[in-house]
């Protein structure tokens, strides 16, 4: 029932697309994806002088840029200059603003930057793009999992927080997972596959040193919802448990959530990084008495297209 719900949301959030991006030529909306990524993560490592950012985001650029047609450059960038022109000068916002950076302003500086970034690359792009690379018809972007199955890695340190009969302890441990996905428009990301974590926590009532080294198996089902560069995931999971001295399996499920932030792409990996959250209920089962456990910690990843 919970992978149901996840995926109708998905499956809702998708068809929700704005109309305009849909009716774009493929390779256009891919390279729109790109470039935007592209400032984006530009402009959080600290953008200040417009003729400096758009040299360091070039050999970015040009990889999208050199895998598509003129036609859809050009279609691109029609599409950006128009956005700028309904947002207006992002100069202009700032004083009307009282001479404040945010709002309409910050978001028309962002279109007016994509644009100039998209003008320099498509001009250096006759003297620059490699010979053997050549225009792809189906390009559907490098920075993005949009439209596509991709292959996620993902591991990550975590503090743990037991409650079992009235009693509460702690611990810490790691996980890690492999989930495969799918891009739905650059919109959202449906992920779902193995987990398999462990740790050790203090037994209630013992000293220090007596530790209960538990495992925990689950099989997650993520939608991620993609604001650029940042991710925000909602997961549920059928989860167990046992324990290195106790096989017996104790059954339960998780809800938890994530945010993180990606990098661009490196080696045919978009990595990210960023926190995560989940609460879980194990019933009782296995000889336990139920209980629940808070996790949360630092989590990273590496999406592969295969």
């Amino acid at each position: 029932m919970f992978t149901r719900a996840l995926l109708l949301v998905a499956l809702v959030t998708a068809w929700a697309a704005p109309a305009r991006a849909q009716a774009m030529g493929q390779d256009a909306a891919g390279l729109l994806a790109d470039v935007e990524r592209i400032v984006s993560v530009e402009q959080s490592l600290g953008w200040f002088v417009d003729r400096t950012a758009y040299e360091e985001v070039l050999p970015a650029m040009l990889q999208s840029v050199c895998r598509t047609s003129p036609a859809a450059r050009i279609e691109a960038r029609t599409e950006l200059a128009r956005r700028s022109r309904e947002l207006g000068s992002a100069r202009q916002l700032f004083v009307f603003a009282g001479r404040r950076l945010d709002g309409k302003a910050k978001e028309a500086l962002f279109v007016e930057r994509q644009l100039g970034a998209l003008e320099h690359a498509m001009a250096r792009a006759d003297a620059d793009c490699p010979f053997f690379v050549q225009p792809e018809p189906d390009f559907i972007g490098r920075q993005t999992d949009r439209n596509r199955f991709t292959l996620s890695l993902e591991t990550g340190g975590m503090i743990q927080i037991r409650r079992t009969e009235g009693d509460w302890t702690f611990g810490g441990g790691g996980t890690g997972r492999i989930l495969p996905g799918y891009g739905f428009g650059g919109a959202i990301t449906v992920l779902a596959g193995a987990e398999f974590g462990g740790g050790a926590m203090i037994r209630p009532g013992a000293v220090p040193t007596q530790l209960a080294i538990n495992y925990f198996p689950a099989i997650p089902v993520v939608v991620r919802f993609h604001d650029v560069s940042w991710h925000y995931d909602l997961e549920l999971a059928p989860v167990a448990l046992f324990q290195a001295d106790d096989h017996d399996f104790s059954y339960g499920v998780r809800l938890g959530g994530a945010i993180g932030v990606a990098a661009l792409r490196t080696r045919g990996f978009l990595p990210w990084a960023g926190l995560a959250m989940a609460w879980e209920r194990y019933f009782e089962s296995g000889g336990r008495a139920s209980a629940v456990f808070l996790r949360g910690g630092l989590r990273v990843g590496l999406m592969w297209d295969p």
